[in-house]
């Protein structure tokens, strides 16, 4: 056995074990939450149990997951199906905020040992301590180079480049998978659109007065805002600016309970 250089995908779910500790000492509607996590946990097996079914995803392909962590790697001979592994983590982005949960992580090139029964080598500990102190917000951020390469495999494919419809570069230079970029062209249906969009709502309510999520509840709703303000000619609703208060997040899911009516599944 020896490190093999792979594409790793490092992903850690915010907030997911202090939720699940409240749930032991909530007294309101403890059923619902923990159905919350239940349906969430579901979502992750389902992620993960079918890779051996799907022939997109690449033989070499091995996924971890353990307590809130998600681990993904493939082997960099199987480099021409990063395009579909990637895509893959944008669809786990949309769903998991559906259920309320967001997501920060890394994706880089590093020698690691990853089967079935461990993962591990000094890169897994390089990749763990860029997605604390570089991703540092909910997002899951891109090493340049496997940019690059992503940008090469899909050209020369001649294959949807949906590199420009996921990823976007931030204002400190790295790119990330722009879940709000493009959120509406591709969410199925209006309904799914805005149930995505008011559970946004509700994780903002609930970071906006806690100390200790001041900068990623910042960098947060700063995206929110120009998103929602983007596409106010469908909400029909614009914040004036990125001070929002807990008025103009309430207002806002206040007028997307509209679309809450199963008709608008109906509606691209």
């Amino acid at each position: 056995m020896d490190y093999e250089d792979r594409l790793i995908i490092y992903i850690d779910i915010l907030g997911f074990s202090k939720f699940v500790e409240y749930t032991s000492h909530t007294k309101v509607n403890s059923s619902g939450k923990i159905k919350k996590i239940d349906d969430f946990l579901s979502l992750i097996r389902e992620y993960f149990g079918n890779e051996s079914n799907n022939l997109l995803f690449s033989k070499s392909r091995q996924a971890t997951s353990f307590s809130d962590l998600i681990v993904i790697s493939i082997s960099v001979d199987d480099i021409n199906n990063m395009d579909f592994e990637i895509g893959e983590v944008y669809n786990l982005l949309m769903n998991s905020a559906y259920r309320g949960f967001l997501l920060r992580g890394a994706i880089s090139y590093g020698k690691i040992i990853h089967t079935k029964e461990v993962i591990f080598g000094p890169e897994f500990t390089d990749i763990y301590n860029k997605e604390r102190t570089i991703a540092k917000y909910p997002r899951v951020i891109i090493d340049d180079v496997v940019y690059a390469d992503l940008k090469d495999i899909q050209e020369n494919a001649k294959a949807r480049s949906f590199y420009n419809e996921y990823i976007s570069r931030d204002s400190d230079d790295l790119y990330y998978i722009d879940l709000l970029k493009e959120l509406r062209e591709n969410t199925d249906n209006f309904w799914e659109y805005a149930q995505i969009l008011n559970s946004y709502c509700n994780i903002l309510l609930e970071m906006m007065d806690n100390p200790s999520l001041q900068e990623k509840y910042i960098w947060l709703r700063n995206k929110f805002v120009t998103h929602i303000n983007k596409y106010a000619d469908v909400i029909g609703h614009v914040f004036s600016d990125e001070n929002i208060t807990k008025d103009d997040i309430e207002t806002l899911k206040m007028m997307l309970y509209e679309f809450n009516d199963p008709s608008y599944k109906d509606k691209i």
